[in-house]
Protein backbone atom coordinates (compact mmCIF):
# COMPACT_ATOMS: atom_id res chain seq x y z
CA UNK A 1 0.00 0.00 0.00
CA UNK A 2 1.57 3.21 -0.89
CA UNK A 3 1.42 6.42 1.14
CA UNK A 4 -0.55 9.34 0.30
CA UNK A 5 2.83 11.36 -0.11
CA UNK A 6 4.22 8.63 -2.32
CA UNK A 7 1.37 8.88 -4.77
CA UNK A 8 1.03 12.53 -4.85
CA UNK A 9 4.86 12.40 -5.99
CA UNK A 10 3.89 9.95 -8.48
CA UNK A 11 1.28 11.89 -9.92
CA UNK A 12 2.07 13.53 -13.47
CA UNK A 13 1.19 17.45 -13.62
CA UNK A 14 2.39 20.03 -15.77
CA UNK A 15 4.21 23.05 -15.42
CA UNK A 16 0.87 25.27 -14.95
CA UNK A 17 -0.34 22.94 -11.83
CA UNK A 18 3.26 22.35 -10.12
CA UNK A 19 3.62 26.86 -9.85
CA UNK A 20 -0.27 26.70 -8.76
CA UNK A 21 0.11 24.02 -6.02
CA UNK A 22 3.77 25.32 -5.25
CA UNK A 23 2.12 28.89 -4.89
CA UNK A 24 -0.43 27.39 -2.58
CA UNK A 25 1.79 25.74 -0.04
CA UNK A 26 3.67 29.06 0.33
CA UNK A 27 1.21 31.49 0.59
CA UNK A 28 -0.31 28.68 3.15
CA UNK A 29 3.16 28.85 5.21
CA UNK A 30 3.36 32.27 5.07
CA UNK A 31 0.09 33.14 6.06
CA UNK A 32 0.22 30.16 8.99
CA UNK A 33 3.39 31.97 10.32
CA UNK A 34 2.11 35.59 9.84
CA UNK A 35 -1.18 34.37 11.46
CA UNK A 36 0.91 33.11 14.48
CA UNK A 37 3.42 35.62 14.66
CA UNK A 38 0.46 38.48 14.70
CA UNK A 39 -1.46 36.25 17.73
CA UNK A 40 2.08 35.27 19.78
CA UNK A 41 3.57 39.09 19.73
CA UNK A 42 1.95 41.41 22.09
CA UNK A 43 0.96 44.72 19.87
CA UNK A 44 2.57 47.92 20.49
CA UNK A 45 -1.01 49.44 22.33
CA UNK A 46 0.53 52.61 24.10
CA UNK A 47 2.20 53.86 21.44
CA UNK A 48 0.85 56.76 19.13
CA UNK A 49 2.13 57.20 15.47
CA UNK A 50 0.93 59.89 12.74
CA UNK A 51 0.59 63.55 12.40
CA UNK A 52 0.84 65.39 15.96
CA UNK A 53 2.31 62.28 17.86
CA UNK A 54 5.42 64.16 18.13
CA UNK A 55 6.91 66.15 20.23
CA UNK A 56 8.15 68.34 17.53
CA UNK A 57 8.01 72.35 17.92
CA UNK A 58 7.28 71.22 21.90
CA UNK A 59 4.86 70.06 24.00
CA UNK A 60 1.99 71.82 23.96
CA UNK A 61 -0.09 70.80 27.27
CA UNK A 62 0.79 74.59 28.97
CA UNK A 63 -0.96 76.48 25.64
CA UNK A 64 -4.15 76.90 24.78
Amino acid sequence: MTSPVQRLMEKEVDRKQFLLHTGAVVLTLTGVSGLIKALTEPTGGGSVSGYGASSYGGKTEGHK
